[in-house]
């Protein structure tokens, strides 16, 4: 199974999901939250060969609010959070705050307000 990062273009939010074909990627998109309201044709697929390695059987979808999925979205794809949906001190508390980025941005801006994307 491969993994595929999809999005609604010129969204900031994406997810990973697992299918065996990019057109496969975007139909099961459409039933994400990332991507439930976006048209067919508005959804982007890429290929991230990265993300294999974490499928398991019967697994569609990577899941941001599971600490280990989180963990591998953020240090194998590289998403942040939206800094408009997440305060300071969710940062503080987050399990991929290590290889994170943007945290390492915030550690030098106590003041800055962190929250889904690549």
């Amino acid at each position: 199974m491969k993994a595929w990062l999809v999005r609604e273009k010129d969204e900031f939010c994406a997810t990973i999901v697992f299918a065996e074909t990019r057109g496969k990627a975007r139909a099961l998109a459409m039933h994400t939250e990332t991507c439930e309201d976006a048209e067919f044709v508005n959804i982007e697929v890429s290929r991230k060969p990265q993300m294999d390695k974490y499928y398991k059987e019967g697994k569609r979808e990577m899941d941001w609010f599971n600490s280990k999925d989180r963990i591998a979205l953020v240090k194998d794809c590289g998403f942040v959070c939206d800094r408009d949906y997440w305060e300071r001190e969710d940062c503080d508390t987050c399990p991929a705050k290590e290889y994170c980025d943007q945290y390492a941005d915030l550690a030098d801006h106590p003041t800055g307000k962190g929250g889904v994307q690549e």
